[in-house]
């Protein structure tokens, strides 16, 4: 996992539905209301977003295997892979801040 610290958070919108929609310009008040129609691409990626949305964020049966290995003794922690993990992490950090 790589983090950048020499980059400024980003102010995120309380939420979407607070944001005030755009005024609608040179329109009178009894113009026709029109539908509008997604072209397929756009539909294939809402049905994507929704199997998406269906997928757990979490996959409890693997915490649950490896809550059952710590549990009986079976599950090792290759100590030397995150040691090296973490000091190239650092090294990258130094790299970046020079």
């Amino acid at each position: 996992m790589k983090i950048d610290p020499g980059l400024p958070p980003i102010p995120l919108p309380n939420s979407v539905e607070s944001r005030a929609g755009k005024p609608e310009e040179n329109k009178p008040a009894d113009a026709p209301k029109t539908d509008v129609s997604l072209s397929p691409r756009a539909l294939q990626l809402k049905q994507l977003e929704s199997q998406l949305e269906a997928i757990p964020v979490v996959d409890r049966a693997r915490v649950d295997s490896i809550k059952q290995a710590i549990t009986r003794g079976e599950y090792t922690i290759n100590t030397g892979n995150i040691a090296q993990n973490l000091l190239n992490s650092v090294k990258e950090m130094l790299h970046v801040a020079k």
